[in-house]
């Protein structure tokens, strides 16, 4: 069974900043081949056998790593070429500007840029800046262990520079596809924007939804699969219609926010549950993307926009509004099929 958390994270977020591709794809997004967040990857230098080193290097000092942010919107980083390759034993740090905002947790989802570095080379891999992806998921296991690390216990607002040795980035495999090879230390400029903790299930005040929408049920807990009931004989509409089922007294998520729910989706008429995040094998953490930018479905788009956090959010996608006349074969949904969600919304910055 596949998710949203990974086909979004294979289209929208660079590959640069995840150790593999996991084992979760998407059925609320709308393809694996994204096209926001592209160009952060699409300056790697190409598939590199340029350590060929016998070891990782090991003499690296983070104040030889320069930064020039006079375009704040596109930092450099550099590291002069008498020091390279540049390389540390250990992930280390180093704060540029202290923050003062909240402390990122295990569970967070953080809202920061990121510049990558080859540290043999010297060449830069990718950057987000500029880019709309989502949120950095603190949660999700497929992350560079390294990033994980450095993140926890930093604020918002903290702008700093990082070396990750082969152990805490890509391993002794390396990534030839973006040009960092078995040996190659990484050096990353980080700048965290916010971060915000999901709760662990919608919360609020319980609205009841209109007669001719389905029934739905869900038990309490963080990440637990809906029951969905469509009237026997009810005509699927032809049209998006959402229903507040509890309406949350967080932010209003808006276009371009990263969000974090727990969903489950099923084929109006049938019995059949495509994709839940009870399903996937993370322990039923949420799933984090960008809405309202086109990276999911055209219902979800339109259905959690305005949206507040803590909401469960009853979503009747028709074809049009989902995967078109195509369908999407993998989750087993054809062309004609309308789809039926419950969303819980657990976070959004």
């Amino acid at each position: 069974m596949t998710s949203p958390k990974r086909l979004l994270a294979l289209a929208a977020l660079p590959i640069v900043f995840l150790a593999g591709c996991g084992n979760d794809d998407s059925k609320a997004s709308k393809s694996s081949s994204g096209s926001s967040g592209a160009s952060a990857s699409s300056n790697a230098s190409s598939p590199s056998s340029s350590s060929g080193l016998s070891a990782p290097a090991t003499k690296g000092n983070l104040d030889d790593v320069k930064v020039d942010t006079k375009d704040a919107a596109k930092p450099i980083v550099s590291i002069p070429k008498d020091k390279l390759p540049f390389g540390t034993s250990s992930t280390k740090p180093k704060i540029l500007t202290q923050g003062s905002g909240k402390t990122v947790g295990d569970n967070d989802i953080v809202k920061a840029n990121f510049v990558m570095v080859n540290g043999t080379t010297g060449k830069t891999i990718g950057s987000t800046f500029g880019e709309t992806v989502p949120s950095f998921n603190m949660s999700d296991n497929n992350n560079l262990p390294g990033i994980i690390s450095t993140l926890k216990g930093q604020k918002a607002g903290t702008k700093l520079v990082v070396s990750l040795p082969p152990k805490d980035s890509f391993g002794a495999a390396g990534n030839e596809k973006i040009g960092v090879g078995a040996n190659d230390n990484l050096v990353l400029y980080m700048e965290i924007k916010a971060t915000d903790t999901p709760l662990k299930e919608a919360q609020g005040t319980t609205k009841d939804a209109p007669a001719d929408m389905p029934k739905v049920s869900v038990p309490a807990g963080q990440g637990k699969q809906a029951s969905i009931t469509v009237a026997k004989g009810a005509k699927a509409p032809t049209s998006l219609k959402t229903a507040t089922l509890i309406e949350g007294n967080g932010k209003k998520v808006a276009s371009g926010d990263s969000v974090a729910v727990s969903y489950t989706g099923q084929i109006w008429g049938t019995s059949t549950i495509f994709d839940a995040t009870a399903k996937h094998n993370d322990g039923g953490k949420p799933s984090v993307f960008v809405i309202g930018k086109g990276q999911v479905i055209t219902g979800w788009d339109k259905a959690l926009v305005g949206q507040k956090v803590g909401s469960r959010v009853l979503v009747v996608v028709p074809p049009s509004e989902g995967y078109g006349k195509d369908g999407n074969q993998q989750a087993g949904i054809k062309g004609t099929d309308t789809l039926v969600f419950v969303v819980d919304i657990l976070a959004a910055n």
